[in-house]
Formats: C-alpha cells, structure tokens, sequence
C-alpha cells in the first residue's frame, strides 16, 4: 500500500507505543485520527507534532467501556476525512490477576477494551471502506502469549483471542483488506515502572541481549501496513524473549 495521503485510527494513539505507531504514520504522510480515554492532553500533543509533520490530524475521546463511543469513532473520523484506509488496534489494559483471583468485573472489563472493541471496529472500519480502496488492519497482541502463565489471566485469554480473530478476520476481509497482529516484547517499561532496569532485565531474559523500542514497534508496524501480500499474520518482535 502507498501511505501518502491515506488516513488511518490508532486507537490509545496519544501516549507510549500507540503515539509512536501514529507518528511513523504521519512521516509517510498519512492523516490521523488519534483516540484517547483520560489522555486527552497527550493525544492533542500528537495531533500537533502529526500536523507539523505536514499531516492532517484530529483527536476523538471515546470510553471502551461505553458501546455507544466505540459506534461513534468511525463516523466521527469518516466526517472529517471521507473514509479511513488503516486501522491500528492498540488501546488495551492490562489488569493482574491468576485465574482464581480474577472476578468477574476484571474479566468483563479486560474483555469488552481488548477484545470486544477491536471485533467492533474491524465491524465498522471493513463496512465504511469503499469497494475498490485497499485497507489495513493492524492488532496490537503481544509476544508473551506463547507462554501459559496465570498471572495475568483474563489479558492473555483476550490478546490469544485477538490473534485468533485477526487470522479469521484475514480470511474474511481478504482480499481487499489485511488483517495482522504484531507480538511486542520489551518495548518501553511498564506505565508507573519507569525506574525499571530494563537492560538488566533483557541480559537476563532476552537471547538478544537488548531490549526494543517505541521506534522498533513502529518500524514493524509500518511494515505490516505497507505489504500487499501479508495477512493473517501473528509477528513477535522480542529478540527472542518467548522462543
């Protein structure tokens, strides 16, 4: 797909990686809609550093917890932009709990912004793009899923889902739309664990020895969305972390 001048959704574009993703796309030249929950001052910020960039750019607050604000994103970007080409799945929470300790307003929670969300909007995003422009679909999953750990329960079941959907949406939408799902590891520290010694971290755990990075996350991204011949894709970028 040639970028330039598309238009594209990256849901928690605002802040950390969902930012990143967002502006790797405004430097090839697409516009932006950047989502937002409570970042509303973060996500402006990445409106105006897209727009210096050349771009045109707006940001849309939308609560995942609130059906009728998912329904509202699509028409809101489709207003101001006419369609949107490109898709990016990135908003998602990330909740402690094993199985036994996880209650039922965990589970629903993580299910209804990490999963249920990204089903709805494929919904609207495949049936708002006219028949004869490309699009793209990108979910954001996550490289530790290979491994069965408890620990956080309900958020794995959901991102193993998700990569579930993205493979049978692949099948479906194909072939004017691809689907794919890109597997971080070590990108950035956890958010409220700045202070965290990632590098420690990955001598230990990484066969790489290194950790990755806001730009490493976007440059793959950006790879996903530009190939005409990949679909239903899982790629895990994690230097080989869950080997």
């Amino acid at each position: 797909m040639e970028l330039k001048d598309k238009t594209a959704l990256v849901t928690g574009g605002g802040i950390r990686l969902g930012r990143a993703f967002a502006l790797a796309l405004a430097e090839q030249g697409v516009n932006l809609v950047v989502h937002y929950n409570r970042s509303a001052e973060p996500a402006e910020e990445t409106v105006r550093l897209a727009k210096a960039l050349g771009v045109d750019a707006i940001a849309v607050g939308a609560d995942f917890t609130d059906i009728s604000t998912i329904e509202a994103l699509i028409p809101q970007a489709i207003e101001r932009f006419g369609c949107v080409d490109i898709l990016i799945n990135n908003a998602a929470i990330y909740l402690k709990g094993t199985g036994l300790e996880t209650d039922l307003e965990t589970w629903e929670k993580q299910f209804r912004i990490n999963l249920q969300t990204p089903f709805l909007l494929i919904q609207a995003f495949a049936r708002q793009l006219p028949k004869d422009c490309p699009g793209r679909i990108l979910n954001i999953a996550d490289a530790q899923i290979r491994q069965h750990q408890p620990d956080h329960f309900a958020y794995r079941l959901t991102k193993i889902a998700l990569v579930e959907m993205t493979r049978m949406f692949a099948k479906e939408l194909a072939p004017q739309i691809t689907v794919n799902a890109l597997g971080l590891g070590i990108m950035l520290p956890l958010a409220g664990k700045e202070d965290v010694d990632l590098q420690a971290y990955a001598d230990q755990h990484v066969p790489l020895k290194r950790t990755g990075s806001p730009k490493i996350a976007a440059e793959n991204a950006l790879h996903l969305i530009r190939s005409d011949f990949t679909t239903g894709t899982f790629l895990r970028v994690d230097g080989g972390q869950y080997l």
